[in-house]
């Protein structure tokens, strides 16, 4: 039979490994008040662009009764998320939120972990999935290639701009395309014109023909270089996750 004096040091033990347990579960940023859609933990939002958010989403929420949220974090490990994925950090975060409402569970989540180089677009159950391919084409053409420019408030911004086209049915927006673009058509077209009127003059032998193949090189790394880069409710009523969604990296 166990000894009595022994329970008292079992009890403490058994305590221990409770309260280890507890320190090391995953936590979660707290809800935004109701005037605000994001929470900016990591701190990636200008003024500008955060109230801007807060305008896009306010509409939405006051004229579709769809909530969009933004969150971004340091980092998984910064909330005990070491066993956790970004998309299934996400998922959780929306649930435990309750992002939207039982009735109308069409709530949306963007969460962004730069520590993580990961993003997330997380919809509420309602969707049903149907906007899987917007929602990547939200994540690849809109946000990640602006976040690799390292302009992350601008991505944030773009992101939560299409996802309100996506959530009222509208056309999302196309990527911006870069700003040399422009320049780079006026100096193509200078030397097109300059190879003409080289070519005219001298025929083969003059120097028209290098430059047509360096013109041609020129191009194909510019496609090549855009190609990389690029497109009045309550937000917390019980929804929950698993509409579908979805993510990319940088």
């Amino acid at each position: 039979m166990m000894p009595t004096r022994f329970f008292p040091h079992l009890t403490v033990f058994l305590l221990s490994l409770l309260a280890l347990g507890h320190s090391g579960a995953v936590t979660f940023p707290e809800k935004p008040p109701n005037e605000h859609f994001y929470v900016d933990q990591a701190r990636l939002l200008s003024p500008d662009d955060a109230a801007t958010i807060d305008k896009i989403a306010s509409s939405l929420l006051a004229e579709q009764d769809i909530p969009i949220l933004v969150v971004t974090i340091p980092s998984l490990i910064s909330f005990q998320a070491t066993d956790y994925t970004v998309d299934s950090y996400a998922a959780a975060l929306f649930d435990e939120w309750g992002i939207g409402s039982q009735e109308r569970n069409y709530g949306i989540l963007l969460l962004v972990s730069p520590g993580d180089r990961k993003a997330r677009i997380e919809l509420g159950k309602a969707w049903g999935g149907k906007h899987d391919a917007d929602a990547k084409h939200v994540m690849d053409s809109l946000i990640i290639p602006v976040f690799k420019r390292g302009d992350f408030s601008e991505g944030v911004r773009e992101g939560v701009n299409a996802l309100d086209k996506m959530a009222r049915g509208l056309a999302l927006p196309k990527p911006k395309a870069p700003w040399w673009i422009l320049p780079a058509m006026i100096l193509g077209t200078i030397l097109v014109i300059m190879v003409i009127v080289s070519l005219f003059k001298s025929g083969r032998s003059g120097w028209g023909w290098a430059l047509i193949v360096g013109i041609g090189v020129v191009i194909f790394f510019i496609l090549r270089a855009a190609a990389s880069s690029g497109g009045s409710g309550d937000s917390f009523g019980g929804g929950s996750s698993g509409g579908g969604g979805a993510s990319g990296s940088w």
